[in-house]
């Protein structure tokens, strides 16, 4: 079966438009998503694959399907957050004309505003997409605990809550009380400890180690939330993401998993957006970004020649190389992610020399020259600039932006002075489903 990638652009293109949100039109939303990817299927039979039923899914003959649908679903969503929380942060910036657009590059995130109104509905629906597929392939498969397609649904079922948890200041799921940031990421975890087993007993190393790094990921996110929103400095927090990603790497020293993309079907929303467009753009201060252990370029900032100026705010226009096209894959969890967070809980914890040795790990990996040091806020400080050049573009700054207190040159006073630990509202169609 050939079901890698699928022609369901129309999940991104729409906008997983706010019709959706009802719990109605949901299944049926789900249910034309398994049509468009069975279409793609060269070894599954229906007299009219694009009129299924919801009884349909209950044919074992689905599950494969059903067992892609979670990522299918979130990568759909996962691009345009990359894009809306670049324009938030340093990454990049607002080149054209659009008042919801520079409203984001200004740092507003009071009030309605269409673009993470939009992104906030097509991630939620994602999550609940990724999340109906994996309940339906439950019932389906002969073992569960050992089915890597349950695994997967499981993964991205936690990417779309880590994500939700990454952006906006309450998450809804299935209709209940709007829970936290920190609870959202508390059962991302849940989902990511479910992937990790049973990728591990299904014998799929890759998707294991990167569950492991996924929890890691979200044990930090969770120390630096309940740190600055709950003044809870608990480093055993911190060593739980220490320890996941060292977990990650005693799996695979090379691992990494992918949110695919593939036109004409689903395509790649940073490269269409940042550099098809002419809206969003990188901040001009990553080009010829230099490394400062070696003063020469750094190659993990992948970009073309300048082209020309903004219209707008008169900065130096650069197009991004590291995603080439509109079927580049986006990395979402990967081995150089968790040898830094062990880095950094070894640098807060004065083990030095771990904290240098990952720092080197990752650099030897790009082909660059060791870095040095026994000084522990120097290392923090090359800790900090490794983090915002390895996860370019992969939806990190905004989250560290946050986590180390660095606000953006780009927002209005205005919202300076408001400070950096803010997310973005729920979408408004979420706050009327709450009354």
């Amino acid at each position: 079966m050939e079901n890698k990638h699928y022609n369901i652009d129309f999940l991104k293109r729409n906008k997983m438009k706010k019709e959706i949100k009802n719990k109605t039109t949901y299944g049926a939303f789900l249910l034309s998503t398994f049509a468009m990817i069975l279409i793609s299927c060269t070894d599954f039979e229906v007299d009219n694959p694009t009129n299924i039923l919801d009884g349909d899914l209950s044919d074992k003959g689905m599950a494969n399907a059903l067992g892609n649908t979670p990522e299918v679903a979130v990568a759909a969503a996962l691009d345009d957050a990359i894009v809306w929380s670049a324009a938030c942060s340093d990454e990049g910036f607002l080149s054209g004309s659009g008042t919801f657009r520079i409203m984001i590059d200004e740092g507003y995130m009071d009030g309605y505003n269409q673009q993470y109104d939009l992104l906030y509905d097509a991630l939620a629906s994602a999550r609940w997409i990724a999340e109906d597929a994996t309940t339906r392939l439950l019932e389906l498969v002969d073992n569960p605990n050992a089915d890597e397609r349950v695994a997967n649904g499981y993964f991205w079922g936690g990417i779309a809550r880590l994500t939700l948890a990454d952006h906006f200041n309450e998450v809804v799921i299935d209709g209940q009380a709007p829970i936290t940031p920190v609870q959202a990421t508390q059962s991302a975890i849940e989902k990511f400890e479910s992937a990790a087993t049973i990728a591990a007993a299904a014998g799929n190393t890759s998707l294991a180690a990167a569950s492991h790094g996924a929890i890691a990921r979200a044990y930090r996110s969770l120390y630096w939330d309940e740190k600055w929103d709950s003044s809870k400095d608990d480093m055993n927090t911190f060593k739980k993401a220490s320890d996941a990603a060292k977990a990650a790497l005693a799996i695979s020293g090379s691992y990494v998993e992918y949110a695919n993309y593939a036109p004409p079907g689903a395509s790649n929303f940073v490269y269409e957006s940042v550099n098809a467009s002419r809206y969003n753009r990188m901040d001009p201060k990553y080009a010829y970004m230099k490394d400062p252990v070696t003063g020469e370029i750094d190659p993990r900032i992948i970009h073309g020649p300048k082209v020309n100026n903004s219209p707008r705010t008169g900065d130096p226009v650069y197009l991004i190389t590291k995603y080439p096209n509109e079927g580049a894959d986006i990395p979402v969890s990967r081995a150089d992610e968790a040898r830094l967070i062990i880095a950094e809980y070894a640098a807060m914890t004065s083990d030095l020399s771990t904290a240098v040795s990952m720092i080197n790990d990752v650099r030897a990996n790009n082909g660059l020259t060791a870095f040095s040091s026994t000084d522990q806020a120097e290392i923090l400080t090359q800790l900090k600039y490794e983090r915002s050049v390895e996860l370019w573009y992969e939806g990190r700054r905004w989250q560290d932006m946050r986590y180390y207190e660095i606000i953006p040159n780009r927002w209005a006073e205005v919202n300076k002075t408001k400070g950096i630990h803010r997310r973005w509202p729920v979408s408004q169609l979420e706050k009327d489903n709450m009354k």
